[in-house]
């Protein structure tokens, strides 16, 4: 594929990225002028941006939703739910076929069949106006300004009493920023006879004039038939009026003054004439001195690029000579380059621009590379300290600790940068949510408010490719479960409209995202009920909960309180994947519930994958790695604080009750001197003085005491997943090495347990 075609596919993405959110934004405020401007320029961007590609079916879909959104624009026509949901359509098929562009290069086999069926919905409501200028052909008297041309003009179309097509083109104030070129419109128009230029409207001072704003108006008459003239206009069938009109004789012309002589180094009549005659008008506006000779450098550049379009003689510094005023650049323009005077100064030199910035595209492969040779450096990094502590004392002892200390400091700085090319904001998992809202809240015939907080919250790219379907499930499951309907809303006290919050914020290193919502909330006695029915509890057991651990149980594999399965909900699958797919990212969920007030999810995960820390532990001799996500603290607990029932033991810690495991029996290891069967007197453990070392790991179902042998220091690794024949093994996240070149083994705490 070509840089062109791969650039197509990039703007196409965000252009209709783009549009997605100003139909929304237009849906909820049908008078918001700038949204209908902005969906407009995104599909007339598109239209034109495909044509140059063989993708016809793309092309004349987004054509038609261009000329359904004319209407809007002009006032033809309002937004109705009805219509948002066809240009929803129209923009979710674009996007499928720019996704198949991507990877296949080309539009799926039915592209044209689909197009055809999406057209036909559109159709029916643009058919009204699909011939763009249409509403104007063969109006005789909509152009009255074609009744009072003056002789000269008239002389110049060279026709009387005959039949012409009139022009009356105002283009998009916005037109430079769509792609549109309002000159290059009028140079595809068939014997075109006549153009004049003047301002739309009243125009501001100069100081206040925006020059990226088209203020024009264009009018033009033409010896082709309005069929011929049209196509020239396709593109703004919105902007034109095109129409049939008889041009007849009229009276005898003022006298033209003596300081405007005729042009002849341009043809009688021709575009580039009138374009030539605006530019010796611009000289005579009003102004001070700097702005005339701002004025003067930028028709001198105009006039010079005219000239040369037609092949005649233009020396830069013989136009500027003649860009004074209007008489002079009309006595240069009818009779040559006039007399120049020793006393005038040469026109100022104009200035250099300044280069625009550009940005840099880098493949994900590349930044991943550079990510992983990040890790390596620090690994390699960390084995220079054993290797200083070894050379003794002396004077290259401390230069070698000076050394290290530097490369530490420089290590951790290109980390830093390395990981800031990584860091994308969470915009990117939080666009697809307001139409997420509006598609789901319409279907289940709800009202729903989206509150979007913290988009600029930066995560690495990986951490959002993560957080992306999570946060799907999270707020369908809001609307569907959490959110009531408007009747039993307003039943309750509470407005007919429900809210949704999505909230993310940087916390110790990692990032957090909120979903919150202000529905029903989670009863813990219809959890537990559901709990027993399912089969996923005795219902003793589901007696003994408490109503935190009741509402945790919308985590449990399988856990559905939906009567029916619906495409929403039902299948009891959402909520665990939810879970499941945070704790693989060594990230963690908590829930907490009101009823009647709403629900509030939280999850919490590291600000990047590519560099895990890890806490390192020691058990049967080896040493294990244990995500510090998930390390609620470490501490050693006398062992007669252990209290046991049978094989299962506890201890208190922070006023809770906490199970407590051995690392030992988790991992098949042999006990050590009573740390295997329950407690009683054969807890000894030398090194901890009568007292087991404890690291409280807090997961999804609660927190967790592990018991382990020794507990190290604290490390930066890379973690690499199990390949090969370990590669089905569970309860391990991956290995790692050590700074030291000690090979450890990552632990995944919940699948062990």
């Amino acid at each position: 594929m070509s840089e062109l075609f791969d650039q197509f596919v990039v703007e196409a993405q965000e252009l209709l990225e783009t549009a997605g959110g100003a139909l929304l934004a237009l849906e909820r405020d049908p008078a918001d002028r700038a949204s209908v401007d902005e969906l407009f320029r995104a599909f007339h961007t598109l239209k034109g941006a495909s044509g140059l590609f063989d993708m016809a079916p793309f092309t004349r879909l987004v054509h038609v939703g261009e000329d359904t959104l004319s209407l809007l624009r002009d006032g033809r026509r309002g937004m109705t739910p009805e219509l948002a949901d066809r240009l929803f359509r129209a923009l979710d098929q674009c996007a499928r076929w720019v996704a198949a562009l991507e990877d296949t290069g080309a539009l799926p086999a039915d592209a044209a069949q689909a197009s055809e069926t999406l057209v036909r919905g559109l159709s029916g409501v643009s058919a009204e106006g699909a011939a763009g200028g249409g509403e104007a052909a063969g109006e005789t008297d909509a152009f009255p300004w074609v009744a009072a041309l003056a002789g000269e003009d008239r002389e110049a179309v060279g026709v009387a009493g005959g039949v012409l097509t009139a022009i009356d083109y105002r283009p998009d104030p916005d037109c430079f920023f769509t792609g549109d070129d309002p000159l290059a419109l009028f140079r595809r128009v068939p014997d075109l006879r006549w153009l004049r230029i003047e301002p739309a409207e009243p125009l501001p001072p100069l100081a206040q004039l925006d020059p990226y704003r088209c203020l024009l108006r264009f009018r033009a008459l033409s010896g082709a038939g309005v069929e011929a003239v049209a196509p020239a206009f396709r593109s703004v069938p919105d902007q034109v009026r095109i129409g049939s009109v008889t041009l007849m004789p009229a009276a005898a012309p003022p006298a033209a003054p003596p300081s405007a002589k005729p042009i002849t180094m341009a043809p009688p009549g021709s575009l580039a004439a009138a374009m030539l005659e605006e530019q010796a008008r611009i000289l005579d506006l009003p102004g001070s001195a700097a702005e005339r000779q701002s004025r003067n450098a930028a028709v001198t550049r105009a006039v010079t690029a005219i000239l040369t379009a037609l092949g005649r003689s233009a020396d830069r510094a013989v136009v500027a000579a003649a860009c004074v005023d209007s008489r002079t650049l009309r006595r240069f323009l009818a009779d040559g380059p006039p007399e120049k005077d020793p006393a005038e100064k040469p026109a100022a030199a104009e200035a250099r621009p300044a280069s625009p910035r550009r940005a840099l595209r880098v493949e994900p492969e590349r930044m991943d590379a550079l990510m992983a040779l990040v890790g390596e450096l620090s690994v390699v990094k960390g084995q220079l300290e054993p290797l200083v502590r070894r050379v003794g004392d002396g004077e290259l002892t401390r230069d070698m600790k000076a050394f290290s200390a530097r490369l530490d400091s420089l290590v951790g700085d290109l980390r830093h940068a390395a990981l800031r090319l990584r860091l994308l904001p969470l915009a990117r998992v939080f666009d697809p949510l307001p139409r997420l809202v509006r598609d789901t809240a319409r279907r289940l015939d709800k009202t729903v408010e989206l509150v979007l907080d913290g988009a600029e919250t930066e995560a690495d790219k990986d951490i959002l490719d993560v957080l992306g379907e999570p946060l799907l499930h999270l707020v369908r499951n809001a609307i569907d479960h959490g959110i009531e309907a408007p009747e039993r809303r307003a039943a309750s006290g509470k407005p007919p409209g429900g809210t949704l919050r999505v909230h993310a914020f940087q916390d110790k290193g990692g990032v957090v995202v909120e979903v919150s919502d202000d529905g029903a909330g989670i009863d813990p006695a219809a959890m537990r009920k559901a709990a027993v029915a399912k089969g996923l509890l005795a219902p003793d057991a589901a007696a003994a909960l408490g109503d935190d651990e009741a509402v945790r149980l919308v985590f449990a594999p399988g856990f559905s309180t939906a009567g029916s399965v619906s495409d929403l909900s039902g299948r009891g699958v959402g909520m665990d994947a939810v879970r499941a797919a945070v704790e693989r990212a060594g990230g963690r969920v908590e829930i907490a519930s009101t009823p009647g007030s709403g629900t509030r999810v939280r999850l919490a995960l590291p600000l990047t994958l590519s560099i895990t820390r890890v806490v390192v532990v020691e058990a049967a001799g080896s040493f294990y790695g244990i995500p510090v996500a998930v390390v609620g603290g470490v501490q050693r607990v006398p062992r007669a604080e252990i209290r046991g029932v049978k094989r299962a033991e506890s201890v208190v810690l922070r006023d809770r009750v906490v199970p407590l495991v051995r690392l030992r029996r988790l991992l098949g290891q042999p006990p050590d001197d009573g740390h295997g069967h329950g407690h009683g007197d054969g807890h000894r453990d030398g090194r901890s003085g009568g007292a087991d070392c404890v690291v409280l790991a807090e997961l999804g179902d609660g927190p967790v005491a592990v018991a382990v042998d020794d507990v190290g220091e604290r490390a930066d690794v890379v973690l690499r997943p199990m390949s090969g024949v370990l590669r089905g093994l569970r309860g391990y996240a991956g290995t790692a090495v050590l700074g030291d070149g000690r090979l450890i083994l990552v632990l995944d705490l919940r699948e062990l347990l």
